[in-house]
């Protein structure tokens, strides 16, 4: 390691309050001004510094005021001394704020004009007073706009007034979290979203928006507040809907998504279009289905492509289940009436119910039709394509009514003697050729032998060579791993894990709830990221809230539940044991579950309250079934909420979060019950005029703990003002051009997400640069006051556009 004298350089917090209103103009995600000290050696230096620099849209001198481009929205925002005004490429519109006064009662002060306007990077800040600051960061995902209080003016709460430019009418949200601003056609065009703040310690200070008199005024309660205030990093990004939206299509009916590309189905849809990109207008297929493509560019959404089946028919189900995995997507449709086995078989309708699933792949931005999965066992009434899951080269399909009594891996298909206790299908791709691998079916069990309505296979999820099945119907009573005997608990449920060495699959465990009970469910929703796998019980019942609660105690019927498994080696433990944070009765949390690296999503879909957008009032319980959908993240070995969520129009009965993904920093919900006549992305949400046709939305989420999988730094023994202690990064996620390094720097309130190119960590410190940057190792010697707090963070380069950063190390100086 190399070695440094550490010098006890004065530790300040800062004594202002950073108000963070936030503009998430079309879906901002907000940014941390990162930055790199001199410490670093040149070579290691240059590259860092052209990682956390490349492709960041400068703020630039134009016309006595400064401008700055913003390729991402497709947009140019001026700022003119006074306030922004954002200007599009294309469109009527323009749209801007400015500041009038600030303040509280006698002690409000106008805003006359700023003492001064500096443009730093992507960053331009108006100096008001010595008491305020207001800045703007610029980058792809949008305009995100704050305030820097750095003294109390006047009582609380603190009040800010801002006029709008433009002629765009303003919308309050019924939490008065949200603005959106709509042109004449009630088509949301801006939105001025995400108001909630934190202090310090991480506690939501309350904040709210009123239009006052044609002003927007921001108010917030800073009474208890400890400065600074930061802001949530969860922001919705779009509102999407079908391109030929139509009541009862159940758009949002099943999602997917990965990167930049989100599926949504919608297997109500009544087009007998075929293929890609057909007529979708002519309604004359019941329940035919389709799903539809959706990429994102910076943070604007589009949608991609129409996909139907090759052979559509009524009643398909079309989209009924969709998955996705960089340029492939795999579809299901559980009433596909074919009797065709195995791979591109024949499509013709002879038989009810007995299901198939349609590959797609991507070539440029053109998608085509690859393969027609069928089972192997084909057979009426099976309903194979009920759940589909892909990673990578790899596909399962579940078949939740296949009839064989066959178990493990290949057994005999053919007999038809235990009804409904289901089957899943492994397809493996070589070059564009897809062939079924295997057969799956749940283990045997001495003591419950049949396996008759167990439906294994209702629900799937692959990750490399490992498989997750749940079977939400088995009846056996044990609870934990791999439990033999027992006696029944009819509807309990359980999940299967298989594992894939080569080309041979085996069972690895069979897993069950620990608090087993009648009627539970689990498996009902089953996920998988590498180690970590997740299983849901909708129909759980205890009345425990949050991670790690009572969870024998009964009284909150169908609440719901989930559980978080971790695999060492080829031993699964359960980790977690995870409930909402406003648990109900008949909310059936845990009916969606999904998991990437060290985030993991639950869904609530008849979750009750009337709340909109990121983490609003969960107490009211005034719209049923309106849906909620919970993001918990992991920090070590321990499981936290971090996020709840709820749609932008919030009503009874929406069914938000019937069903729901995550892939890295974006999370998808579907609403299948929503029920707005609007169309593509950014529609009015408000009309009600479309019963049911469905819609989804997308969160764009910070990574608060680094890259997946990341560890952490270490101390080499116990921090001291009087001996020696070294600090030592763990070993890098992915190939390091070089490094590691350790960056110092004070302790941020929150991890904030890292703009790209390093959109594989966040910067959870304020680097210090007086404090340095040091390759590898550090030895720290005495010297540093008992009590002095600092972090530490380490980071390689991984590439031109990526910089593998660890989770932060908080250090308290002792004795």
């Amino acid at each position: 390691m190399n070695k440094i004298a550490m010098s006890a350089a004065p530790f300040r917090r800062t004594k202002s309050l950073s108000v963070a209103a936030c503009a998430l103009i079309l879906g901002t995600v907000a940014t941390s001004q990162a930055g790199v000290s001199d410490g670093v050696r040149p070579t290691d230096r240059v590259s860092v510094l052209a990682a956390f620099h490349q492709a960041r849209q400068a703020v630039r001198p134009s016309g006595g005021g400064f401008e700055a481009r913003n390729d991402g929205q497709r947009w140019t925002s001026q700022f003119d001394g006074r306030g922004v005004t954002v200007m599009p490429d294309s469109g009527s519109w323009t749209w801007g704020l400015e500041l009038v006064r600030y303040g509280t009662g006698e002690h409000r002060v106008f805003a006359t004009e700023p003492a001064a306007a500096r443009g730093e990077g992507s960053k331009l800040t108006y100096e008001w007073s010595p008491a305020l600051e207001e800045w703007f960061v610029n980058d792809d995902r949008g305009l995100e706009h704050g305030y820097t209080v750095h003294r109390r003016v006047g009582a609380t709460p603190l009040e800010l007034e801002l006029r709008i430019r433009g002629g765009l009418e303003p919308r309050v949200s019924g939490d008065a979290r949200d603005v959106r601003f709509v042109d004449g056609d009630g088509r949301t065009v801006v939105s001025y979203s995400g108001l909630t703040v934190f202090d310090a310690t991480g506690k939501n200070v309350p904040a709210r928006f009123d239009l006052v008199d044609l002003h927007l005024r921001l108010s917030i309660d800073d009474a208890a507040a400890r400065y600074p205030l930061t802001i949530d990093p969860v922001v919705q990004q779009a509102y999407l809907k079908a391109s030929n939206t139509d009541g009862g299509d159940t758009f949002g009916y099943s999602v997917a998504v990965d990167g930049d590309t989100a599926v949504i189905g919608a297997y109500g849809e009544r087009s007998s279009a075929t293929g890609v990109n057909g007529n979708e207008s002519d309604n004359s297929l019941f329940s035919a289905g389709a799903a539809y493509v959706f990429v994102r560019s910076g943070s604007t959404w589009s949608q991609q492509a129409y996909l139907k089946a090759s052979n559509t028919d009524s009643p398909d189900q079309f989209a009924f289940s969709v998955d996705v995995s960089g340029d492939t997507i795999v579809v299901g449709a559980p009433l596909e009436m074919s009797l065709a086995t195995g791979v591109n078989g024949s499509q013709g309708n002879v038989a009810p119910a007995v299901g198939a699933a349609y590959v797609f792949v991507r070539s440029g931005s053109t998608w085509s039709q690859q393969a027609y999965l069928k089972a192997s066992n084909s057979f009426f009434g099976d309903e194979f394509g009920t759940a589909v899951a892909i990673d990578g080269d790899t596909i399962v399909v579940g078949a939740h009514k296949e009839d064989s009594a066959a178990t493990g891996v290949n057994g005999n298909q053919a007999d038809n003697s235990e009804l409904d206790s289901g089957a899943a299908y492994v397809f493996v791709r070589s070059g564009s050729t897809w062939t079924q691998q295997a057969y799956l079916k749940s283990s045997s069990n001495a003591a419950l032998p049949g396996h008759a309505g167990d439906n294994f296979g209702a629900s799937v999820a692959v990750s490399g060579d490992t498989v997750v099945v749940g079977a939400w119907d088995e009846p056996s009573d044990l609870t934990g791993i791999n439990g033999s005997g027992g006696g029944a608990a009819v509807g309990s449920g359980a999940a299967y894990v298989f594992v894939r060495s080569g080309a041979t699959w085996s069972p690895q465990a069979y897993v069950k709830a620990s608090n087993t009970d009648v009627g539970d469910e689990f498996g009902w929703s089953v996920a998988i990221s590498g180690d970590t796998m997740v299983v849901g019980a909708p129909w759980e019942d205890s009345s425990a809230t949050g991670v790690g609660g009572n969870e024998a105690d009964n009284l909150t019927d169908r609440s719901g539940a989930a559980y978080v498994f971790l695999r060492t080696g080829s031993t699964w433990t359960q980790q977690a044991y995870l409930k909402a944070s406003n648990t109900g009765t008949l909310d059936s949390f845990g009916s969606v579950v999904g998991v990437d690296g060290d985030s993991l999503i639950v869904s609530s879909p008849y979750e009750f309250s009337n709340a909109t957008g990121i983490d609003g009032d969960q107490s009211d319980n005034s719209a049923s079934g309106a849906g909620a959908v919970y993001l918990f993240t992991r920090s070590g070995a321990t499981w936290t909420q971090q996020a709840y969520l709820k749609a932008s129009n919030t009503e009874s009965e929406d069914r938000f979060g019937y069903s729901a993904a995550v892939s890295g920093g974006t999370i998808v919900a579907g609403a299948l019950q929503e029920d707005s006549s609007a169309s593509g992305v950014g529609g009015n949400e408000g009309d009600n005029s479309a019963m049911s046709s469905g819609a989804a939305y997308v969160f764009a989420v910070a990574d608060l703990d680094g890259c997946p999988g990341a560890g952490q730094p270490m101390l080499t023994a116990p921090a001291s003002a009087t001996s020696s202690w070294g600090i030592q990064c763990p070993a890098p996620t992915t190939s390091c051009a070089f490094g590691p390094v350790i960056l110092f720097g004070e302790c941020s309130p929150i991890a904030l997400p890292v703009p790209p190119p390093i959109g594989c960590g966040v910067c959870g410190l304020l680097v210090n640069p007086s404090w340095g940057t040091l390759s590898d190792g550090a030895v720290v010697g005495p010297g540093l006051l008992p009590g002095f707090t600092f972090c530490v963070q380490c980071g390689c380069v991984a590439n031109a556009g990526c910089i593998d950063l660890s989770r932060v190390l908080e250090i308290v100086v002792g004795p």
